[in-house]
């Protein structure tokens, strides 16, 4: 991983700093967070909370992080995360808050690949198909040249 992430910098002036583009302001309704946790079965003691109007991912309280609802939505994520997705972000040294929507479901379907032809998927496997790349403030995964793909037709958008 090559050069800094620019969303880990410090803030330089105190207060809220205009949103850029590793700030999106956090864009749905209170019924749609309060849907996710509801049908993701949200256990009460995570404390989730709808996030302030004009928030963004990085405004997250102290002791929480930011989850986004593609992640549940288009990307089959469920919570507690499997020990397989925390060695992958472990491995790359990330947290699950950096990495885009397109991402975290290239993590679980290749967990479900090997899944269904019963292989313990491992970091280093994951590794060996996918690298690690950084745009517009997120982490995401890439195939590797040179090397059989993992799926025939590739995630490129979570629209329909």
């Amino acid at each position: 991983m090559s050069g800094t992430n620019p969303s880990q910098r410090k803030r330089k002036y105190k207060g809220r700093a205009p949103p850029g583009p590793d700030q999106a302001v956090i864009g749905w309704k209170e019924e749609e967070f309060n849907n996710i946790v509801q049908e993701m079965a949200f256990r009460p003691e995570w404390g989730a909370q709808y996030p302030p109007p004009g928030s963004t991912a990085l405004d997250a309280p102290p002791g929480y992080i930011t989850l986004y609802a593609a992640f549940f939505r288009e990307g089959s994520f469920r919570l507690p995360i499997t020990k397989f997705t925390a060695a992958v972000l472990r491995g790359y040294g990330l947290h699950i808050s950096q990495i885009n929507p397109i991402g975290l479901p290239r993590i679980t379907h290749f967990e479900y690949v090997c899944r269904a032809y019963h292989i313990k998927p491992t970091f280093e496997m994951f590794n060996v198909f996918y690298s690690v790349t950084y745009a517009s403030g997120f982490y995401s995964f890439q195939a590797r040249t040179g090397v059989a793909p993992v799926c025939s037709v590739p995630l490129k958008s979570l629209h329909d």
